[in-house]
């Protein structure tokens, strides 16, 4: 099928590396063809219109570049402070405020307890351990709120902490 089977001591090796391949070849290629994204969002390369509240969102985190289709989100997801996230934005490109990144939750995945709570084929290649995503939105003097996408929620958290960042465009 996949590989050549190789059987060592009783197990058959070529399995468990075929399963392997097809999980890693699959865990990342959510961009790949036949997938669909929320009937809600616009797909145009490396950005994403979202129908329902009129903003445009970068497909891919900071640190990560849109390449094409077939290879999607290509890069490392980058971490910053709080103060060091909000001068990420230009020409229109800013970090979200709570609302708006909140808004990507995918609550058929959580409602399914299937991280990440957010649609994969419109925001491919998300790094499983960086997941936390800072937003504009400060909240008492040394804290801001992020959106945790691994289990779907708003929180806080302090404006010292290292997060991902996702960039919007359009209204707020």
């Amino acid at each position: 099928m996949c590989c050549k089977q190789i059987t060592k001591r009783g197990l058959t090796m070529g399995k468990v590396l075929c399963a392997i391949f097809m999980l890693l070849g699959f865990a990342g290629m959510s961009h790949a063809e036949g997938a669909k994204a929320n009937p809600r969002y616009v797909i145009k390369g490396g950005t994403i219109y979202d129908k329902k509240s009129g903003r445009t969102w970068e497909r891919c985190s900071i640190g990560q570049q849109w390449k094409n289709k077939k290879l999607g989100c290509v890069g490392i997801v980058k971490s910053f402070v709080f103060e060091d996230a909000q001068l990420l934005g230009e020409k229109g490109w800013r970090v979200p405020s709570a609302d708006e990144l909140a808004s990507l939750i995918d609550y058929n995945r959580k409602d399914q307890n299937q991280p990440p709570m957010i649609d994969e084929v419109a925001f491919p290649d998300m790094n499983k351990q960086k997941m936390v995503y800072w937003t504009s939105t400060p909240f008492e003097a040394a804290d801001a709120f992020f959106v945790d996408f691994n289990v779907g929620n708003l929180d806080s958290d302090s404006r010292k902490t290292a997060n991902a960042v996702r960039l919007v465009k359009g209204k707020q």
